[in-house]
């Protein structure tokens, strides 16, 4: 095990990795500068850390792009690292010293990590740079009220007012698992094709689909993770039992896919 994840660290100190960190934290450090001069120019009560960090500032449209960009910069970062190695045998010094179960499980567990340090981490800048440049204004349940922050569309609103730090961290989580979950789609998806390209767009047509999908049913059937990660949406209620059958969808699917695909490369 240890050969492996040293084999690995190896292997993504890569620029594709360090790229893919900077430009979702970019992102982060546009919003921070963004918030700041809109707070500059207008000093509203209802703009605190709590209600205007990146995912959870609806008036900013780098929150969406942030969200979008996320599967695309995960798989050209994480991703793309281990279906090159798989692709050209990069592996086999693994496979030597564990079996090939254990190692795909290594594989996923370890990309699985550095997908979520790399989705997780830009935010958690952004809520530190939100908290120097905003007063530090506890929410409130009536100041808060204007900008629609209710029972209905976010995940839990007494948590949002009682727990605000937690609420936070929540959906910081929330976005490191669904970067995680995009990252083991990807690779799953490199081993139905020979084309890197596919695998790497992939994740990121997937969610578009998502949206697509979102968008036109009229029941909450779908929910795209780009619009409840947000924390606070406009575009549907939110409701627990949904939210979570779509993350273990979504999960079991990417790890179907994967050991499906493992077992049609070793049948050809």
């Amino acid at each position: 095990m240890i050969l492996l994840f040293t084999y690995m660290k190896l292997r993504t100190n890569r620029f594709q990795l360090y790229l893919a960190f900077a430009i979702l934290s970019l992102i982060a450090v546009l919003h921070i500068s963004e918030v700041q001069n809109r707070y500059a120019m207008f000093q509203n009560l209802e703009s605190t850390p709590y209600t205007k960090w990146l995912l959870f500032d609806t008036f900013s449209g780098l929150s969406i792009v942030y969200l979008l960009l996320m599967p695309l910069a995960i798989a050209i970062g994480v991703s793309d690292i281990f279906i090159h190695d798989k692709h050209n045998n990069l592996l086999m010094n693994a496979y030597i010293y564990k079996s090939k179960v254990q190692t795909d499980f290594y594989v996923i567990l370890y990309s699985s990590i550095v997908a979520f340090i790399v989705s997780a981490l830009p935010l958690i800048l952004n809520v530190v740079g939100i908290f120097l440049v905003l007063p530090d204004i506890k929410p409130d349940r009536y100041i808060n009220h204007p900008i629609g922050m209710n029972m209905y569309d976010t995940l839990s609103v007494n948590m949002h007012y009682d727990h605000p730090y937690l609420y936070i961290l929540t959906y910081i989580v929330l976005a490191g698992v669904w970067g995680s979950i995009m990252n083991i789609l990807a690779i799953s998806m490199s081993l139905y094709t020979n084309k890197r390209i596919i695998a790497i767009i992939g994740p990121f047509v997937f969610q578009i689909f998502l949206i697509i999908v979102g968008n036109l049913t009229q029941n909450e059937f779908v929910v795209p993770p780009v619009y409840f990660i947000q924390g606070i949406t406009m575009f549907m209620q939110t409701n627990y039992l949904v939210i979570v059958l779509t993350f273990l969808i979504y999960a079991i699917l990417s790890i179907y896919f994967y050991i499906s695909g493992n077992r049609k490369n070793e049948i050809n």
